[in-house]
């Protein structure tokens, strides 16, 4: 069930970044998304005391909507400044 909870924060956390960071083409939803996915799940595991399998804390989706939020505003400021489009 812990799975299936930080799978649905991620996925959340990357759509609303996409919104933020006004990602307009869909390539860039859709990595957005993935690493909010993925930053979720790693860091949500982590910082739950058990095993994820059996349920969270909730201090451990603080944690994986905190490491989403970072992973996710790293991401688009190094993409951004790679594009030339930092400032």
């Amino acid at each position: 069930m812990g799975v299936l909870v930080l799978l649905a924060v991620g996925a959340v956390l990357g759509w609303l970044a996409s919104i933020l960071a006004r990602a307009d083409d869909q390539a860039g939803i859709l990595i957005n998304v993935g690493l909010g996915l993925i930053a979720a799940l790693v860091i949500g595991d982590l910082a739950n005391s058990g095993s994820i399998l059996l349920g969270l804390t909730p201090m451990a989706l603080v944690a994986a909507f905190c490491g989403a939020i970072a992973l996710l505003t790293g991401f688009n400021l190094l993409r951004d400044s790679m594009n030339g489009r930092a400032g």
